[in-house]
């Protein structure tokens, strides 16, 4: 016998008396546990994701409700559209989606929208990849100070996504100079140069340029010439944004641009065995540009443009 459809708010194991509140706290932790980069289902994981878009829109539950009330209890309700299952295609047994042949393909954009629902951002920032550019430092804040190198590198990082991924991956969306206050113990706000959202993945990444020597890094510190460089509040702000998106699988990258333009220095060491998975890495441009070409072509529906997610970021960009 087959057994009964699931509704929407038992995907999410809520009664259908919860708070708007407890719905959002419920899908957070579910989409923490069925996402496929964290080992999870790609089919129960599109199933959160939809049992949360109607629940969490008033009006979109309201009609839920009603055609739920009219079934009673005889399992699917009536006129309401069961689950929608993701299509075959990953790999037997490993919980990961098979690789996405979408990576190239025109974006579509989550939720959709039509002219009697327009989107939640205006069209002409929808077809927009780039937004926002660095925050030139004033003279003396220059002198004496990092922010002159920063600003350098973050422009650099722009000029290098613009060229060497966005034109290949056209649901790709870059949002730089974000401040978004931190949620760890540390608090104050955290200035991050770029971040880049595709499908379900956003890598969020900070520039420096880099002086002459080589570097090491050991997974927490960046050193050159025995001297720890910069903060490293990296760590921070994936941490916050993971928080904040837990449907995302964020990361994080520092890149260090050489003053000669040269893609491949400096060289970064590190020492064996640090694991590939780690959220964050520090690079040169060209391992950056390869790293995030694998990063959002393996991902889950890497043509997605999620605008919930990109509406957030582009608020906290300093336009």
């Amino acid at each position: 016998m087959t057994p009964p459809a699931q509704t929407l708010y038992e995907v999410l194991g809520v009664p259908p008396s919860a708070t708007a509140e407890e719905i959002r706290s419920a899908y957070r932790r579910a989409a923490r546990e069925t996402h496929p980069d964290h080992g999870g289902s790609s089919e129960r994981f599109h199933q959160v994701s939809e049992a949360y878009q109607v629940l969490s829109n008033p009006d979109q539950r309201a009609a839920y409700d009603l055609r739920l009330g009219r079934a009673g209890k005889a399992g699917t309700p009536t006129g309401a559209s069961p689950l929608r299952t993701a299509p075959p295609g990953g790999a037997p047994g490993s919980g990961r989606p098979a690789a996405h042949p979408d990576f190239g393909r025109p974006p579509v954009f989550e939720p959709d929208f039509s002219p009697q629902h327009p989107p939640i951002i205006p069209l002409a920032q929808l077809s927009r990849q780039v937004t926002g550019e660095p925050e030139r430092p004033g003279l003396f804040k220059r002198l004496g100070s990092s922010a002159g190198s920063r600003f350098d590198a973050e422009n650099l990082t722009i000029a290098l996504l613009s060229d060497a991924l966005l034109p290949d991956y056209p649901a790709g969306r870059l949002v730089n100079s974000l401040r978004v206050p931190d949620s760890g113990p540390r608090g104050g706000t955290l200035d991050i140069g770029h971040a880049l959202l595709g499908g379900y993945r956003m890598a969020v990444i900070d520039s420096l340029m880099s002086s002459p020597g080589g570097y090491y890094w050991d997974g927490a510190t960046l050193r050159h010439r025995g001297h720890t460089v910069g903060s490293l509040r990296l760590a921070d702000a994936v941490r916050t944004l993971q928080e904040r998106f837990p449907e995302i699988n964020v990361c994080g990258w520092l890149v260090l641009h050489s003053p000669n333009r040269n893609p491949f220095e400096p060289i970064i060491d590190s020492p064996p065995g640090l694991p590939a998975s780690a959220p964050i890495d520090v690079v040169n441009p060209g391992t950056l540009a390869r790293d995030l070409r694998r990063f959002f072509s393996t991902g889950p529906a890497p043509n997605t443009v999620l605008l919930p997610v990109l509406g957030a970021l582009i608020d906290a960009s300093a336009q």
